[in-house]
């Protein structure tokens, strides 16, 4: 009977440090919706950060009319370079991956940054002609994506999330998509600060 609980105990803190072994790395807590599925830091595994172009499209257009849509089209490349640009740039300055690029080949041990834009709202009211400058929260412009990390060479997936970002409007009456770049280079940066907490 001895022996049986012995034995018992043993299989049990076995299993016991086996999940511990295999838990994920806390939450950033950075983005609207989070979630970790790596078991180690980024940095025991990874040496190349790659950031895609997100993608606009199937994302939700919101308050606008045909005019504004129109001119959104016109200038979502320019809202995608600038989420593109800013993960780039704050990756490189905030981790210690030897590469930080974007849009090429995964070379080396490479983590993948990809996602998509998924509204682009245009606020209500005086918020959507000034800009969201001290609108109510409720009828602010924002933009909202939703991404994930994937190794390079499996594909596998390390983390995804969700975020809403507004602000960055300032003063100046104007067009919105103004707006959605400033949020979008906002994004970049809340972002790299994600990478940045599981590197």
């Amino acid at each position: 009977m001895k022996r049986l609980l012995m034995g018992i105990m043993l299989m049990f803190s076995t299993a016991v440090a086996g999940f511990a072994g295999d838990a994920t790395l806390p939450k950033p807590d950075v983005l609207g919706e989070e979630n970790v599925l790596l078991t180690e830091k980024l940095s025991a595994n990874y040496d190349t950060f790659i950031v895609r172009d997100f993608t606009t499209e199937g994302a939700e257009i919101a308050n606008m009319n045909d005019e504004e849509k129109a001119k959104l089209n016109e200038v979502k490349p320019e809202i995608i370079k600038a989420l593109t640009e800013s993960a780039v740039k704050y990756v490189k300055k905030e981790t210690g991956f030897k590469n930080v690029v974007s849009n090429t080949a995964p070379k080396g041990k490479a983590v993948i940054l990809e996602g998509k834009f998924t509204k682009f709202n245009a606020g209500h009211g005086a918020a959507k002609f000034f800009l969201g400058w001290m609108a109510p929260e409720g009828t602010k412009t924002n933009i909202s994506v939703k991404g994930r990390l994937i190794d390079a060479k499996t594909g596998k997936e390390l983390a995804t999330f969700s975020d809403t970002r507004s602000g960055g409007e300032g003063s100046t009456m104007g067009f919105v998509g103004y707006v959605f770049k400033v949020q979008a280079k906002d994004e970049g940066e809340e972002i790299a600060n994600f990478v940045k907490k599981l590197y």
